[in-house]
């Protein structure tokens, strides 16, 4: 019988049934299959599938830290504000109570405040040292009112544009090649050489060969033909080996050469192929509202001059996929951002209001701001006709030149470098990095908010930008790939055919096309990958993302040290024949930050002189005093200076400890 069929007795189906043999047919299903002979266990490497993944991962997490070099030689002026909110004054701190600590310039306390000594929170100690405005609240990384005086940005290039570095009125601009802004003459081993410095680094190395743009040939025949010949660098500085990133020699008579500012430019050559230059703008990868990263102290974490060193953690992962900078390529480099922000403390604390009292009669845009907007520029060479020098925004000679102006930390696009990008190299070599520059409201107008006082246009300046290496391009340029020669003999006309060969033949999309069809690039090696030369990353790689400590640092500085000076003298007659106004002037001078000392004009005849009089000064009709002043010269004319530079000797000035005071 067919062991699929199943014999049932009808009784089964009704008591009464009369048994028949009947049959059902039914069928039996395998749920199982078939053992391979094969051994059914695999072998999974997991640093393959590391590997797999870390290269797949285009997501990146920053942590790290932020070592700040901050201090206040700037700061609006040398008083005490006293009082509350509503009703408030100030006491004007003189000079000899005037101190450095750290870098901070202002004043130890010398009142007890018994009302906030109640609560024990250190603020009424006496001798406790308070530096001046602006204070540890709107210039450290960290400070202890919650409001942040940095924003942390990450960004990228994104693309480039053109500027005109030199002001001229040909037309000429950075793409046209570095400007030259200077021609001098060098004698070595008895042979003359002609020199030139540029408007910002030239890049340039000895040797390198270069081509002369828009000079004048002064040669007697014009056998120079500038237009179709390149030189050689003969060798890099000037007469004393100084300024070698701005100045060159080219081995010619200086007779048969000259320039025109703002025209004459020259450009990097290499292998017959001249250098573009241009300007990179980076855009934004994350928000202005502060909630994209965290920032703590670094545990025991100072500087030298005990500024603390501020740990931040990135919150938002970066994805970098399908994004390419400003060349097209896949991105390589991130940047680390830091913006100084304006509204860095409480607006409603004595200090902000008697800012904004004092400021009250300036236009509306003005008088409600601590800070001006930020400025951005290069440091560059000191020339009137180089637009975008930091470092002389505010001089009256250069009004008139363009800067990067009415900058914002909520901004999302900003801009960056100058670069040097040649097609034979394949490289971007940056020249020039941009630098961000702030000033108080009250210092910047401070003629308009005190007539009797002179502005003082020098402010803080800092560089914004911190390269992040996240990948590298090989150190090596592959061999050239023709495909046009593949495309002709096939006859080849369909674009994803030539696309598909492009893919075939390991074409990246950010190859350069030197001819129709003709590629050549630098490949990007992937994270762990190290070339020939030992370029490369690496880094840790965990939980689908990249991990990347950043050790960062942050310098604010002065605009324009001044670092020379001279002595400036002032005669006081003080007594009752003395001129109206000279008393209130003496004391003045000693409130004033540059006062140095004062001096008796006939010290003998008033020491052996009768009885103090307070009318007459010890029965003299007057008494002449010779004041003594400081006056701390820069580079730039930007106004009254306070401080001196580092790079001015003090010792001309009487130091003093906090012993002398407390």
């Amino acid at each position: 019988m067919d062991k699929t069929n199943k014999i049932l007795l009808n009784k089964t189906r009704t008591y009464n049934s009369v048994n028949v043999d009947s049959q059902i047919q039914f069928g039996i299903d395998s749920t199982n299959k078939p053992i391979p002979l094969n051994d059914i266990s695999t072998n999974v490497s997991q640093f393959t599938q590391f590997q797999k993944e870390r290269k797949e991962s285009t997501i990146y997490r920053f942590y790290g830290n932020v070592t700040p070099i901050i201090s206040n030689p700037l700061y609006n002026d040398n008083i005490k504000i006293t009082g509350t909110t509503s009703s408030f004054g100030s006491k004007k701190i003189f000079t000899s109570d005037i101190f450095e600590k750290n870098g901070w310039i202002g004043y130890y306390n010398d009142e007890l405040d018994e009302s906030a000594l109640q609560f024990n929170d250190n603020k009424s100690a006496l001798c406790e040292f308070i530096p001046f405005d602006p204070s540890f609240n709107r210039l450290k990384m960290l400070d202890s009112d919650g409001i942040p005086n940095y924003l942390f940005k990450v960004t990228y290039p994104f693309r480039s544009k053109d500027i005109t570095l030199v002001k001229n009125n040909s037309g000429v601009t950075l793409k046209d090649g570095i400007p030259i802004i200077e021609k001098f003459t060098v004698k070595l081993n008895g042979r003359l050489y002609v020199g030139f410095k540029t408007a910002i680094n030239h890049g340039l190395a000895d040797q390198d060969e270069i081509s002369l743009l828009n000079f004048t040939d002064n040669t007697p025949n014009q056998t120079l033909v500038l237009l179709k010949k390149t030189y050689r660098v003969f060798k890099l500085g000037n007469q004393t080996n100084d300024k070698k990133f701005r100045t060159f020699l080219i081995d010619l008579d200086p007779s048969y050469i000259n320039f025109t500012i703002g025209v004459s430019t020259i450009k990097r050559v290499v292998q017959d192929k001249s250098s573009q230059y241009y300007v990179r703008e980076f855009k934004s990868l994350t928000s202005s509202d502060y909630k994209d990263y965290d920032m703590y102290p670094a545990s025991f974490g100072v500087s030298y001059y005990d500024d603390k060193i501020s740990s931040f953690n990135f919150k938002k992962d970066i994805d970098v996929k399908d994004l390419t900078d400003n060349l097209g390529r896949p991105l390589s480099e991130l940047y680390f951002t830091t913006i100084k922000n304006d509204l860095d403390a409480d607006i409603s604390t004595i200090n902000s209001q008697y800012w904004l009292d004092k400021q009250s009669g300036l236009p509306s845009n003005l008088k409600n701001r601590f800070w001006t907007t930020i400025t951005g520029g290069y440091d560059i060479e000191n020339n009137e006709n180089i637009n975008y020098n930091i470092r002389s925004f505010g001089d009256p000679v250069y009004n008139n030149n363009e800067w990067y102006q009415n900058i914002d930390e909520s901004n999302e696009i900003f801009d960056g470098d100058i670069v040097e990008y040649n097609e034979n190299e394949l490289i971007e070599r940056r020249l020039e990095l941009t630098y961000h520059r702030v000033n108080t409201i009250y210092r910047e107008y401070l003629n308009r908010i005190d007539s009797n006082k002179e502005d003082k246009k020098e402010g803080y300046i800092y560089k914004p930008f911190n390269r992040i290496q996240i990948r590298e391009f090989s150190n090596y340029i592959n061999p050239i790939v023709d495909l046009q020669y593949v495309i002709e003999k096939y006859n080849i006309t369909n674009q994803l055919e030539i696309n598909g060969l492009k893919t075939s033949f390991g074409i990246p999309d950010y190859a350069t096309e030197i001819a129709t069809n003709v590629f050549k690039w630098r490949d990007l090696l992937e994270i762990g990958e190290v070339d020939i030369t030992g370029g490369g990353v690496d880094y840790p790689f965990e939980s689908g993302a990249h991990y990347i400590n950043l050790d960062k640092r942050f310098y604010l500085q002065r605009q324009d040290p001044p670092c020379d000076f001279i002595i400036i003298n002032e005669e006081i007659s003080l007594g009752a024949l003395a001129p109206s106004g000279d008393e209130e002037r003496f004391l003045t001078y000693l409130t004033d930050p540059t006062f140095l000392n004062y001096s008796f004009e006939d010290p003998t005849t008033f020491i052996s002189g009768g009885v103090n009089n307070l009318t007459n000064y010890n029965g003299l009709p007057t008494l002449d005093i010779d004041v003594n002043l400081g006056d701390f010269i820069g580079e730039y004319e930007l106004g009254k200076r306070d401080v001196a530079g580092g790079c001015l000797d003090l010792s001309l000035l009487k130091q003093k400890d906090i012993d002398d005071v407390c």
